[in-house]
């Protein structure tokens, strides 16, 4: 199945792109995605610590199981003041 993945911030920069489509394989949970991220993009990994992911504008925890054309967007952690 297809989804598109969208980074914003550090982890744009250590991806080098804002945004990619891919295809997944049916149940995938999105820990299991993030997993699958590291993998490709080591300088994710790093960030994993401050990382926050979204689906389909919606916080998300990782448990979320993945459906077509579902939205993920993974960025730092928002600051406010």
């Amino acid at each position: 199945m297809k989804i598109k993945v969208k980074f914003f911030s550090s982890h744009r920069e250590a991806v080098g792109r804002s945004e990619i489509n891919m295809k997944v394989d049916e149940g995938m949970r999105l820990k299991e995605l993030m997993d699958m991220l590291m993998g490709s993009y080591p300088k994710l990994k790093k960030l994993s610590e401050y990382t926050v992911l979204s689906l389909n504008h919606r916080y998300a925890s990782g448990e979320e199981i993945l459906k077509e054309g579902d939205e993920v967007a993974i960025f730092p952690p928002v600051e406010g003041g």
